[in-house]
């Protein structure tokens, strides 16, 4: 009787890890340190992906709901405090910085002076990782770090379909101060996947690949950090 009960037990273990959304660590992308080799566990409270509060942004003096596009603008960033503006170019973005966010604007400088001194077959993904200071996780829409971009500060759940940015996310980079990024894909009656992105990194979302075939390109449809 004993026996039986031990694998009644051993069953019930291995039926509920079956259950359990399957998760992934990332592998960085080459310009970065490579993190190592083994699953990381994912964020606490895997949220779907229903929309929550309207995120509205400044842009050009104007507030936008970015859940209903960008109205023209090519960057959009989370300052500290949770108060969003977007812009026409990252070089706007960055100047804003200035007034929103001088500890930021002065992370973005150093990491441009570093990535402008980068050897040249590295240093155009240098300068453009750098658009993504310290103390923030970012997406673009493209790889390689390029098109739209979202900058985000503050930590939490983020809906990406409340940012246009739902299933368009290629590329990512996080350099959070207090901790990682994960992604995850939101599946109907299924468990959501996910892949753990580590601190101090970046990553082209191609390389990344997804449980059920393919890649994590274009998969993200809400974010942890």
């Amino acid at each position: 009787m004993r026996s039986f009960r031990t694998l009644a037990v051993v069953t019930a273990a291995a039926g509920a890890l079956a259950l359990a959304a399957p998760a992934a660590m990332a592998t960085p992308a080459p310009s970065v340190p490579t993190a190592p080799s083994a699953d990381a566990p994912q964020s606490a409270g895997s949220a779907k992906a229903t929309p929550s509060t309207p995120v509205i942004a400044t842009y050009r003096g104007k507030k936008i709901d970015l859940a209903k596009g960008w109205a023209g603008a090519s960057v959009c960033t989370e300052v500290k405090g949770g108060a969003v503006y977007c812009h026409d170019s990252v070089a706007e973005a960055d100047q804003a910085l200035n007034t929103l966010d001088p500890a930021a604007a002065l992370a973005v400088k150093a990491a441009k002076a570093v990535g402008a001194a980068a050897p040249a077959t590295g240093g155009q993904v240098a300068q453009s990782t750098a658009d993504c200071p310290s103390g923030w996780a970012c997406l673009w829409e493209d790889v390689n770090f390029s098109g739209l971009l979202l900058r985000w500060s503050e930590p939490g759940t983020k809906y990406l379909s409340d940012w246009s940015f739902r299933d368009r996310a290629s590329s990512a980079c996080v350099f959070r101060n207090g901790g990682d990024l994960t992604l995850y894909d939101d599946r109907t009656l299924q468990p959501d996947p996910s892949v753990y992105l580590w601190n101090g990194n970046c990553y082209n979302l191609t390389g990344l690949s997804y449980p059920y075939g393919g890649s994590w390109n274009d998969k993200t449809d809400y974010i942890v950090l």
